[in-house]
């Protein structure tokens, strides 16, 4: 853990709230963000199923072309804190999420569908966990004025009682599978105005 105490008391850095967490810009280090659990009972335990998931990724090698990464521990006016890469447009502001886009510019959404297929075999190709998948855990970045991709900021990992049936990768596949098509429907619901191409969005098992 970094030694160093980061002071994140101003409500000028915060970078987005949620239930579990507060995310603050890192005063010094323009590509980190840093998460501060909340009061939430759960808080703690989430952030802890979700360092020892980016332990396997690590350790793995995986392919986190799509996903925020985390970066360790840091010491904070407000606590131990955990660093993320944060996830910033080319000309530095914080990218948006995928559900800012289709209310707020639906003009967007013919790319930003096509990404979504990507991302989704992206996700079961690299048998990658995401326990809770949404439009506001999803990022559309701008890497120059033409040029997007998505990251995916939070959720990452498989956050149920009994995980030990991850090694068989059939059972991730599964799991994949049922939490993506499960986040398309939601899509559907959430934003009705938009035209979603289901059948091509929809993630089926082609595996051997």
């Amino acid at each position: 853990m970094n030694q160093k105490t980061i002071a994140l008391s101003t409500e000028s850095q915060i970078i987005g709230q949620g239930v579990f967490c507060t995310c603050y810009r890192h005063p010094d280090e323009n590509g980190l963000c840093i998460k501060i659990p909340t009061a939430h009972k759960k808080a703690r335990k989430r952030q802890a199923s979700d360092r020892a998931y980016y332990r396997r990724l690590h350790r793995s090698d995986a392919n986190l072309t799509h996903i925020a990464n985390y970066h360790g521990l840091i010491q904070t006016d407000l606590g131990v804190g955990y660093l993320y890469e944060q996830i910033s447009d080319k000309n530095g502001r914080i990218s948006k999420t995928i559900h800012h886009y289709f209310s707020a510019q639906p003009e967007l959404a013919p790319q930003i569908i096509n990404k979504l297929q990507s991302l989704g075999r992206y996700l079961l190709e690299n048998l990658i966990l995401i326990s809770d998948l949404h439009g506001h855990n999803i990022l559309l970045q701008f890497q120059n004025e033409i040029e997007a991709k998505l990251m995916i900021v939070d959720g990452i990992g498989d956050r149920v009682f009994i995980t030990a049936t991850n090694i068989f990768p059939s059972t991730k596949r599964s799991k994949i599978i049922r939490r993506w098509n499960r986040f398309v429907d939601k899509l559907l619901v959430e934003h009705p105005a938009i035209n979603f191409p289901t059948a091509e969005l929809y993630l089926t098992d082609l595996s051997p």
